[in-house]
């Protein structure tokens, strides 16, 4: 996958996202800088589930300052944000682990109402 609104695509087309979001880090870390750039500058489409592209423009966002950057405009359309009163925890989240992503969750994530582990964008 070699851009963010390329996972877009292809969840709408049926893919699965995470695996599509995989694939794309994966791209994105061997990239050099000026590729980097590109691959999150282009817009994605609105996607079935609300959480997606909230979670696409965390990714885009904390990326971008990872790796010093310009942060795409399209990330902070309003589209791009969980409403207040409907958060999403990672693994259906409950009690203490709900605690837990609340607290490690990146600022780019907890920032849309998204709340995640830590090292939600890391690769092995």
């Amino acid at each position: 996958m070699d851009s963010i609104s390329g996972i877009s695509k292809e969840t709408n087309a049926g893919g699965d996202f995470y695996i599509l979001l995989g694939d794309f880090l994966d791209a994105f870390y061997k990239a050099p800088s000026d590729v980097q750039a590109q691959m999150i500058r282009e817009s994605p489409e609105d996607m079935g589930r609300q959480e997606y592209l909230p979670f696409l423009a965390s990714t885009a966002h904390k990326l971008a300052l990872d790796y010093e950057l310009e942060p795409p405009r399209w990330a902070f359309e309003k589209r791009c944000y969980l409403p207040g009163r409907n958060p999403h925890f990672a693994c259906n989240a409950k009690g203490s682990l709900r605690l837990h992503f609340m607290y490690k969750s990146p600022s780019e994530f907890k920032h849309r109402n998204l709340f995640v582990d830590e090292n939600v964008l890391a690769r092995v």
